[in-house]
């Protein structure tokens, strides 16, 4: 898997996402090479003020910066009311998070942390609907999602 070649696609596909993009990222997809990984915020009961939980997500991403050459992300804030929740979908280059962003990015621990089991269907429902900025996103509305590229 080349990541500037999936970021590059994710970027240009402007309609038909889920045939054009998500299958090109199962098609390019390299799980020996990279992982994928869910994030739930675990503070979500803070996340009382939209604009608040949208500045966390918003400062998280640009703390990430460091990683752009190692990672690819989405961030999504649901719910229809507060408290807001913040999850999250990451493909990290190797099998485990690069041990330097959790070093430096402090937020990492604010996050609970799952490794995507990709032999489960539902698991990869999940990353397709997170990169496809699906809604209603388990059931509930979707915010605003934010992508790391």
């Amino acid at each position: 898997m080349i990541l500037d070649d999936w970021k590059r696609l994710y970027s240009s596909t402007k309609t038909n996402l889920p045939e054009v993009a998500i299958k090109g990222f199962w098609d390019m997809y390299d799980p020996e090479g990279y992982s994928l990984w869910f994030c739930d915020y675990k503070y979500n009961d803070e996340n009382t003020v939209f604009f608040v939980t949208l500045n966390k997500v918003g400062g998280f991403l640009q703390r990430m910066d460091l990683a752009h050459k190692y990672a690819f992300g989405k961030m999504l804030i649901i719910g229809s009311e507060a408290p807001f929740k913040v999850k999250g979908l990451w493909l990290f280059r190797g099998k485990e998070i690069p041990k330097f962003i959790v070093d430096e990015v402090y937020d990492m621990e604010l996050y609970e942390w799952k490794q995507v089991d990709i032999n489960d269907e539902a698991q990869k429902e999940r990353v397709s609907q997170m990169i496809e900025d699906y809604e209603p996103f388990e059931g509930e509305a979707l915010l605003d999602a934010k992508c790391f590229k």
